[in-house]
């Protein structure tokens, strides 16, 4: 099992493909359409944060919430920059398909928040700074994404403050909480050189969170999208022109700004993907159905994507912007 773990994240990849094309398959015979997936949603986001912040040292927030570059420069690309790249590719890429550019002006406008902190974990980026950026981001989300909305696609979209408070609960606040019981506990039972042997499995069990994410966001969408498989490609378009203009700038301004890789991957975690649970749910509520399925769609190609940033382009990154773990390495044979 723990030999497993250690592969899953190693070989992610492979699995999420096994899942999406069993998900493609089964959500056609079976009806997961009309199945309300944000209970699933929330279970999934646990998951991935809970191990991953139990194998944060806690300490570090406080270092990190000084980090003010790479907050500030995350913040900026994931609010004003997405939201002007969404826009460009909106009114370009998806010109007249209104629905499907108002699910492009709606992901340019709301941050990754929760998942970047299960994202930076498993591409070895500094999760302390991932945290403290999360949590400010996720609480600018009432204030800015709906001003955001109300520019780029000409909709004014209401955001529940409450609703926005009780996901900071259930996807940040009780994770970190548990997962600080838990890692003090593990090492005040075990000790700190157990938990250092059993914290390279975490991010496995992080995995097992994107799988449940892709397999029912594929399964509930199956129908729509091997039934109109031109809509899917429009989608497709859209998103990888969005992915590769944001990618392309934020691995621009890590170089410029010097962040080590740990911190520029982060930056460059924190401009390319967007929250699937707070979208969607925003979606389903207040736009069409189109602009619902476009969402519904969008955490597979964005686990794609994110899993081509951390696999295939992560070691030039490291090369490329220069990494702390490579450094102290260096450090040492000096020595």
């Amino acid at each position: 099992m723990l030999s497993f773990l250690l592969h899953i994240k190693k070989r992610l990849y492979i699995y999420v493909i096994a899942i999406f094309i069993i998900a493609l398959l089964l959500g056609y015979y079976v009806d997961f359409e009309h199945m309300n997936i944000m209970p699933v949603s929330i279970a999934a986001v646990f998951i991935m944060l809970y191990p991953m912040l139990t194998g944060m040292e806690i300490e570090k927030v406080r270092q990190a919430g000084k980090n003010y570059p790479l907050i500030v420069t995350t913040l900026t690309f994931a609010y004003f920059v997405a939201s002007l790249t969404a826009f460009l590719v909106s009114r370009t890429v998806l010109a007249g398909y209104d629905e499907l550019a108002l699910a492009m002006v709606i992901m340019g406008a709301i941050p990754c928040s929760n998942m970047l902190i299960g994202w930076s974990g498993i591409a070895d980026a500094n999760v302390a700074d991932a945290l403290v950026i999360a949590v400010i981001g996720l609480l600018l989300i009432p204030f800015l994404s709906p001003l955001l909305i109300f520019i780029n696609g000409g909709v004014f979209a209401s955001i529940n403050v409450l609703q926005i408070l009780s996901i900071l609960l259930a996807y940040i606040l009780i994770p970190l909480a548990l997962g600080m019981l838990t890692r003090n506990a593990i090492i005040k039972k075990k000790g700190m050189n157990y938990f250092k042997s059993i914290k390279k499995y975490l991010p496995g069990i992080s995995a097992l969170g994107i799988l449940l994410i892709v397999f029912f966001s594929v399964a509930k969408v199956s129908r729509l999208v091997l039934g109109t498989p031109t809509i899917f490609l429009l989608v497709l378009a859209g998103l990888f022109s969005y992915y590769l203009i944001q990618t392309s700038l934020s691995i621009l301004f890590a170089k410029l700004l010097h962040f080590t890789y740990e911190h520029g991957m982060i930056l460059i975690l924190g401009a390319t993907a967007s929250s699937q649970a707070i979208s969607l749910s925003l979606a389903a509520t207040v736009f069409p159905s189109l602009t619902v399925f476009a969402l519904s769609f969008k955490p597979v190609l964005q686990v794609f994507y994110i899993m081509f940033l951390i696999y295939a382009l992560g070691p030039y990154l490291k090369k490329y912007l220069g990494s702390e773990q490579n450094n102290e390495k260096d450090n040492k044979r000096k020595k």
